[in-house]
């Protein structure tokens, strides 16, 4: 496939040579003059012009030209003008008047600088063939009455998991999800946080997504809490079979149901990390620690943390530092594991000087890599 398309491309360069003749049938003049315009004016490597020139031909270079200028002297870089052609290179045959600066100004009209709006169409160059009045405004509308103002509207459209929110009927979308949490007693203040953060979550199966929230609520979650959203977010992307799976990991350790459901309830991604993580983090904390599974559902967050690059280091120098008699006091696993980088350093290791210099050394022997302590 490498050597055709290395072969392709260059008989479509060939003709740039002044030994070599044109193409003579008008298709093929027209697909070699796409490919030239393409690498040469708009900065494509060859491979990605021949990709481009199968969406679209042009026969001469003025309505490219237009567009070319038009984007330039709205602010948009060289590289940001191959990100468009590459990724929607229709868009070179547009009207820039009638079709692209609609959208310009729309953008700039909720709150967008010139560079933002440069950059954020570069990298959604499809906002500039939907359609303003049937598809962006009347997304944008309804996204506002949620969230409560264009500025809320631009960073959440703004954020690189919601950027394609206004580019579909957005309340046809979401609209029956939104009215179901409202039913279901959900404040708007909840909803504009899960519409705003956790978009995706909304776009599911009517009957699913009702299921989902009759689920979360039942669990005891408070809707008004961020973990709301997040449970709703982590159900959303998960099957009842890999829900029952991760449950039966827990009941394996000895949990019954309510310490899973608290546990869910203070930290629902506990329920969606891998069942390798869960079982390594289980078997440290409750077979190496003894925690109890009443004990370790109050800190389901800890679940969540690498075994092999936090918590294992980290508590193998609070044991030698016990052992070697540095610390007395007792500690207290979970703050220790709570700490920044920084503080963990500064606190128990630091603070011992060269006392600890054969325990900083075991712990970067266990993180594999080298600490620098800053006194």
């Amino acid at each position: 496939m490498f050597i055709i398309l290395r072969r392709r491309i260059s008989s479509h360069f060939r003709p740039i040579s002044t030994t070599t003749t044109t193409p003579q049938n008008p298709s093929d003049q027209s697909s070699f003059f796409t490919v030239s315009y393409l690498v040469n004016s708009c900065g494509l490597s060859p491979e990605s012009a021949l990709s481009a020139s199968k969406k679209v031909q042009f026969k001469s270079p003025s309505k490219p030209d237009l567009v070319l200028q038009f984007l330039r002297n709205h602010g948009f870089s060289n590289t940001q003008i191959a990100n468009i052609a590459s990724k929607r290179p229709s868009i070179l045959l547009a009207k820039p008047r009638q079709t692209l600066l609609p959208k310009l100004d729309f953008f700039k009209g909720i709150g967008f600088s010139e560079p933002e709006t440069a950059h954020f169409l570069s990298k959604e160059p499809t906002f500039f063939i939907r359609s303003l009045d049937r598809k962006i405004k009347p997304s944008h509308d309804y996204l506002k009455s949620l969230l409560g103002s264009d500025e809320k509207v631009a960073a959440t459209i703004k954020s690189s998991s919601s950027s394609w929110v206004l580019q579909f009927n957005l309340q046809r979308l979401i609209g029956h999800k939104v009215e179901s949490l409202r039913k279901f007693g959900v404040s708007e203040g909840s909803i504009a946080k899960l519409v705003k953060v956790r978009t995706r979550s909304l776009c599911k199966n009517n009957d699913r997504f009702d299921e989902m929230v009759r689920n979360v609520i039942e669990m005891g979650i408070d809707t008004s809490s961020a973990q709301f959203a997040n449970a709703l977010h982590i159900f959303s992307g998960m099957n009842d079979s890999t829900l029952e799976s991760k449950r039966q990991m827990f009941r394996s350790y000895g949990w019954s149901e309510d310490e899973i459901v608290l546990a869910i309830r203070k930290q629902p991604v506990c329920i969606s990390i891998s069942k390798e993580k869960l079982k390594n983090g289980l078997d440290f904390f409750m077979n190496e620690l003894k925690w109890k599974p009443s004990e370790l559902a109050k800190y389901p967050n800890l679940l969540g943390l690498s075994l092999e690059k936090r918590i294992l280091p980290r508590w193998l120098v609070i044991q030698r530092l016990l052992s070697k008699g540095l610390v007395k006091d007792a500690v207290n696993i979970c703050s220790v594991l709570k700490m920044t980088e920084t503080e963990f350093l500064q606190k128990f290791l630091v603070k011992y000087g060269n006392e600890a210099l054969e325990i900083l050394k075991l712990y970067q022997d266990s993180l594999g890599q080298v600490c620098v302590l800053e006194h």
